[in-house]
Order: C-alpha cells, then structure tokens, then sequence
C-alpha cells in the first residue's frame, strides 16, 4: 500500500487537516484509502485507518515509536505521569501502577463511587423538569468520583480548590496545545503565572494528602493507598513522593474528562433512540431495584455497556492517536523517515464501512460478544490498544455504567438543543454547541 500524496494545493490541504482532522478524515479516507500523507510544511504526516497499520506501531513495533509532540505540552502539568512518561522509566511506572487497578483493587473503590453517584441523583431530583447543562453536570460528577476514589476527597472546600486547580492547568495546556501560535502572547496576559499558581498550589495539597496517607495507621481505601502500598518485584522499591504526585495527577486529567464526554453523547444519543433508553432502564430495574448498587451488579449490567460502547464508537472521546518514528522505520513497505508523525484516526476507523455496516446508525446490538468476537480486534479502540493501552478502561467502563443505569433508571432525558450538538476536537471529542438537555 502506498501512501497519497495529495498534489492539488498543498498548503490548503494541510490547513484543511489541522482546522478540522475528523472530517478531513472521513472526506478523504475513502478516496486516498486507509494510509496516506498529508502535507504539512514542517513535518511528514501519515493518516491511517488500516488496523494492520495501527498493529504496527502501537503493537508489534512500539518502540520505534514515541508520544508525538502534542503530548509534550501536558508534562507541564502532568509531570512524568503514564500519559506522557517514555521508554524504561515508563515500563517500570506501568508495571508499579497496574496492581491499583485491578478487579479487587477496584472492589474495594466501588462504594466510593456509588456514594458519589447516588448524591448526584438526589441533587438532581430539584432539578426535574428543568434544562440543565448535561456536559457541565457530567464533569462535576465525573471529577467527584475521582477526586474521592484518588484521595478520599470530602471537605466541600478541599474538593472544590482541587478542581479548580486541576482543570484551570488543563485549560491553559489545551490552549498551548491547540492554538499554539498564542504562547508568545501570553506572558502579556499572565497565563503562564497563573498555571505555574494553580500547578503549585495543587501540588502543595497532593502532598499534604500522601502525607497524610502515610501517617495513618489505616489509611482510606483509595488509589493514593495503592500507589503508596505498592513495591517493585524485583527490586522492592516504591514510587517516589513526587512519581506519586504525576500519577496521582494523571489519573485525575485522564480519568474524568473523557467519561464525561462519553457520558454525555451516550445520554444524548439515548435521548434521540427511546427505545433504547427503554431496554437501559428495564436492566437497570432488574439489577439494581431500591437497593443500594453493589460492585457484583456492574458485571449484570450488559446492555448499558454495550450502549456505552456504541457511543463511543460513534463519539470517541480519545478520536486520534498521535505517534513520532524515533527511528527510520517502514510500514507495509513504505519508508517512515524519522521524526515523522504517524495520526491514528480513531474517529475514523470507527466509521468505515469495512468493519461497522451502517456505520452512521446508533446500535449497541453491534457489541453483543458473538458479534465483537468476529471483528477485528484493531477496528475498535477507545481506550487504545497494545502495550499502552489506557491502564483505567475497567475503572471508566465501572464509572460509566453505574452512572448510566442510575440515571437512565431515574430520570427521562430529552435533548433541548436547537440544533445537533456538532463536536469539536479539542484534547478530548466535546459538543460544539453544548449539550441542554431537559431533565423528566
């Protein structure tokens, strides 16, 4: 397979790609075929669809491949994290962090998050028959869960100056990350003082935490226990304070965000198929009841994953990966020179005909396991696939459906928008236009 060159106004194309990737994407993807260069001044960019392609280099040859330049921005905030963390220092933080996420690690978390989810719904009740904000409600949820199962967070106060720091450090990284021809304007402006303030002051409170965690004698059932209590197995050493600090961080920017979007579109789309929100709820009645919802009831809640998975099919809110060759490599026989950018169109993949008939129509009968098990394994990659696949799938899908069922279970959503929501490709796949939604 050789890759495109588009020849026809070059500068234009590359223009066209950056203001908006997604439906460069799906444009040309058919036409160009699923690997092929776009033209940008300063750098070699490759688009692919073609799973054997993604096989490649987020699989079978990852170390030829680095985080491309975009993710350099988060380390402002993120520090070293597992996001934005390389090579052998990455391997050692994946092998150390894995244990805090596994089946039991996350048992012992879910009545956290049923405490959270369950606030949120009675809050909610006063505002039956109102229009809410659904994108805004679901960050605030979102980041609640988080906060709580990362460190135990209930002081209002604590919880609040956390967020706020958190997510102002977020918006100035997306605003670096996005509109990069702004950086130099904004030490006129104070941005970078501001994000250096919210940095330190989040810093100061984190460490207070694992201080905390340390002096007692039976610390809370959070990640920040786990990350503390871990040890390498063949050394015996733990993480440092500050290593905490990064994953600590990391796990609150990645772990929040992208389910609430994924929420919101998921409510969204159920909002326009009824009765597919019909079938959500006569689960969620069967599983949950009046009962208090228990860790053993999000494995019963097969249909709400699918919905979820469905919606992330048609809104995934990680739409792209992006890859640097840190060495010449070849792909499918073509050359990939060094520094060269490899863009993974996830959005994309997700809406090619050659693996998902009807690839526009919303149907979570899509995800049933007869139906998943004849895919090919790379045509589906929300979380992102090999080695350095998102470490927080089980948490997220956990996060996700219990708050789907609950919702779906109590409340009827009608979208009050007056014209579709539109997306807009910022760090993670948002609505253009917000998302009203009435609450019933």
């Amino acid at each position: 397979m050789v890759p495109v060159y588009k020849k026809s106004n070059p500068l234009t194309t590359g223009l066209e790609f950056l203001k908006d990737p997604l439906s460069f994407m799906l444009k040309n993807g058919p036409q160009y075929g699923d690997l092929y260069r776009v033209w940008l001044p300063l750098r070699r960019l490759y688009v692919t669809t073609d799973p054997e392609v993604i096989r490649h280099v987020l699989q079978t040859h990852h170390r030829n491949y680095v985080k491309s330049p975009a993710y350099r921005n988060l380390k402002l905030a993120l520090g070293n994290g597992l996001v934005t963390s390389e090579g052998d220092f990455w391997f050692k933080q994946r092998r150390l962090a894995q244990p805090a996420f596994y089946k039991a690690a996350l048992a012992g978390i879910f009545e956290k998050m049923a405490d959270v989810a369950e606030d949120f719904c009675k809050n909610l009740e006063q505002e039956r028959g109102a229009t809410i904000e659904l994108a805004q409600k679901m960050m605030e949820v979102t980041s609640d869960i988080v906060l709580k199962a990362l460190f135990s967070v209930s002081n209002d106060r604590d919880k609040q100056q956390m967020y706020r720091q958190i997510i102002g450090a977020q918006e100035y990284i997306m605003d670096r990350t996005t509109h990069p021809f702004r950086i130099p304007f904004y030490y006129l402006n104070g941005r970078p003082r501001q994000f250096l303030k919210y940095r330190r002051d989040f810093d100061e409170m984190a460490y207070r935490f694992i201080d905390e965690h340390k002096k007692n004698p039976d610390p809370p059932a959070d990640f920040l226990t786990l990350l503390l209590q871990t040890k390498d197995a063949d050394t015996g050493e733990g993480m440092s304070d500050l290593q905490i600090r990064d994953e600590a961080i990391t796990i609150f920017a990645a772990g929040h965000e992208t389910s609430a979007n994924a929420l919101s579109w998921t409510i969204y789309l159920l909002s326009q198929h009824p009765n597919i929100a019909r079938k959500v709820r006569e689960e969620a009645e069967n599983v949950f009841g009046d009962k208090k919802p228990e860790f053993a009831d999000i494995q019963k809640l097969s249909y709400a994953k699918q919905v979820i998975e469905e919606s992330m099919r048609l809104y995934p809110p990680a739409y792209a990966v992006g890859r640097e060759a840190a060495i010449d490599d070849e792909i499918l026989g073509e050359p990939i020179p060094k520094k060269s950018i490899v863009f993974i169109g996830i959005h994309a993949l997700h809406h090619s005909e050659k693996y998902w008939p009807d690839p526009e129509k919303f149907d979570p009968e899509r995800f049933t396991p007869e139906k998943a098990k004849d895919r090919p394994k790379f045509a589906y990659m929300p979380f992102g696939l090999g080695p350095r696949m998102c470490i927080g799938e089980h948490f997220a899908m956990m996060e996700m459906q219990l708050l789907l069922a609950l919702l779906i279970q109590k409340f009827d959503f009608q979208y009050a928008g007056k014209e579709a929501p539109g997306y807009i490709t910022l760090v993670t796949l948002k609505s253009k236009n917000g998302m009203p939604m009435r609450v019933g």
